[in-house]
């Protein structure tokens, strides 16, 4: 049976661990995966410490006949991240090794610039390798990816296969945000949205994951929760907020909808299902107008299950078979 192996932050919370685990438990037919993690929560010391570990059993399982894969899957970020990966894909290539560079950040074209930025000359005589081939998230990604690095292949996020519409009642009022404890995530924002919510909803609540700290007694930070807790909150809550400066394709937002919890977005995501609401970014007024209208008038949990039928992994796993199998 071929192998592939996904490298990336697979142990560090995250929606790309998430996306790896899912793809690692689910692979296509004829095929088996592994993980190997290339990133830990910790000082930079340990975060160096494990990529270097992880480059090093890279090479190892890369020069073993019993054990090289058949591709290797990188799934990278920006910035750091980025540089990280570029040299174990560079290794890849010298060892004539079929390698995906599977690109996951919202700000990865902001980052590289225009594409006569020496940054985006190096990553696309990176992805032009013939054994090489870049995937984005969504065709909007596709199509900004194509003008700066070159073509990828646009390949969604899959929704683990373990979530089922929640069909019972939901608490009233309740506002959710998900993600780990960066700016970028709007968590501060969101705080803001629901002090001012809560001037003509008396009994609003919102709830804060991966945060830990909020100043109001009906603002409840859990800081990083449980796959048990998470699932509750998603099954419970009245609105998923996602007020990010930029995304992907936010995990969270397809899980919700598969969920059928209902979806208010940032304007900065892009490509995003006809379900979930949008709103100018860190616009206070226009996120209240559209969250007053979400919990006065929600669409049908069926509505929205349907909306995440194209995210579902059995709908995904096709496409990564083909992939795979076209080196």
């Amino acid at each position: 049976m071929a192998r592939v192996l996904h490298v990336g932050p697979c142990d560090s919370p995250g929606g790309m661990a998430t996306v790896m685990q899912t793809l690692a438990s689910h692979p296509p037919i004829g095929w088996e995966a592994e993980l190997l993690a290339s990133h830990v929560v910790g000082s930079p010391w340990a975060k160096w410490r494990t990529y270097r570990r992880a480059r090093k059993e890279l090479i190892r399982r890369c020069r073993s006949t019993s054990e090289r894969p058949e591709v290797v899957h990188i799934h990278t970020a920006a910035d750091w991240s980025w540089w990280r990966k570029s040299r174990m894909i560079r290794f890849c290539q010298q060892a004539s090794i079929p390698v995906i560079v599977h690109i996951h950040s919202g700000k990865f074209a902001r980052w590289v610039g225009t594409k006569h930025s020496r940054r985006s000359k190096s990553i696309a005589a990176l992805l032009s390798h013939p054994q090489t081939q870049g995937v984005s998230l969504n065709e909007t990604w596709r199509e900004t990816f194509r003008a700066i690095i070159g073509e990828t292949l646009a390949i969604n996020n899959p929704i683990d296969p373990r979530i089922q519409l929640f069909e019972g009642q939901r608490e009233e009022n309740h506002l959710l945000i998900m993600g780990r404890a960066d700016p970028t995530k709007g968590h501060a924002f969101a705080q803001k949205l629901g002090i001012h919510l809560k001037q003509g909803l008396p009994n609003l609540k919102l709830t804060l994951t991966g945060e830990d700290h909020a100043d109001e007694p009906w603002i409840h930070a859990e800081g990083w929760v449980s796959h048990e807790r998470r699932q509750h909150l998603m099954e419970t809550c009245s609105l998923l907020l996602v007020p990010s400066a930029f995304e992907g394709q936010p995990l969270v937002m397809l899980e919700a909808l598969a969920f059928g919890l209902p979806v208010c977005v940032s304007d900065q995501i892009q490509d995003i299902p006809s379900t979930v609401r949008s709103a100018r970014y860190e616009d206070l007024e226009d996120w209240s107008q559209q969250v007053l209208n979400v919990l006065k008038s929600p669409p049908s949990s069926e509505e929205l299950y349907e909306a995440s039928l194209p995210f579902l992994t059995e709908n995904v796993q096709g496409k990564w078979k083909e992939v795979y199998e076209s080196f």
